[in-house]
């Protein structure tokens, strides 16, 4: 049988990320981190994720076991993680009993829970396509590349550069939205990415334009 090893304080984390997000459909490490944790618990039923249900159909008869066995197995092995990353420092113990108490109140399978897997495997993609960003968004900003990272790597944003470069926040909203639609573009002719999954990303980053500082700071090694 395979096993998961626990790497790491930051290692430990991601995986309680992983694990908990695809199995229970959630940021569950929110409240943990953040000190906080939700009073109440939302009216509005929360719509079933299909491919969590059918995932834990499957893998419940590969292992010859009910779908009710096996989350009571999984909810068992998730506090056996979390009382080893208490006991290991890198949990509070207030930490892991706000992660456990939503787990047990958490209904599998509801939510968006593909969403993690998703978005982590679009991200990756676009990776391959951040020097042409980066080289269009120099070219739109009247400097090198070489500029855009020394600038980048020192912690000014886009729009601290544009200011000294004398381009309008107009200007700078125009370049980058023409920027993550070429990205896109590209990627979608290239078969990487959905038409559907640009679309949505197209959408993300127009509301959040900050997002591709993010991605070219990550891009040109800026932590």
């Amino acid at each position: 049988m395979k096993k998961m090893l626990l790497i790491g304080g930051g290692s430990a984390l991601l995986l309680l990320c992983i694990l908990f997000g695809a199995f229970f459909a959630g940021p569950l490490l929110a409240s943990a981190r953040g000190g906080q944790t939700s009073a109440t618990a939302s009216s509005t039923p929360a719509a079933t994720n299909p491919y969590c249900q059918q995932y834990l159909q499957d893998l419940a008869n590969r292992l010859g076991v009910s779908v009710s066995t096996l989350q009571q197995d999984k909810l068992g092995a998730a506090e056996d993680v979390l009382a080893r990353l208490v006991k290991d420092g890198k949990l509070t113990q207030k930490q892991a009993d706000q992660i456990k108490q939503r787990l047990e109140s958490h209904k599998a399978c509801t939510g968006n829970g593909h969403g993690f897997w998703e978005r982590g495997v679009v991200m990756q993609t676009l990776k391959q396509y951040l020097p042409a960003a980066a080289n269009q968004v120099a070219q739109g900003l009247h400097m090198t590349v070489d500029q855009l990272k020394t600038q980048l790597q020192a912690g000014k944003s886009l729009s601290d550069i544009a200011t000294t470069q004398g381009v309008s926040s107009s200007q700078l909203r125009t370049l980058v939205t023409n920027t993550i639609q070429t990205t896109l573009n590209k990627a979608v002719g290239d078969g990487n990415l959905t038409q559907q999954q640009a679309t949505g990303l197209m959408q993300k980053l127009q509301s959040h334009p900050e997002l591709l500082d993010r991605l070219l700071s990550k891009h040109f090694g800026q932590q």
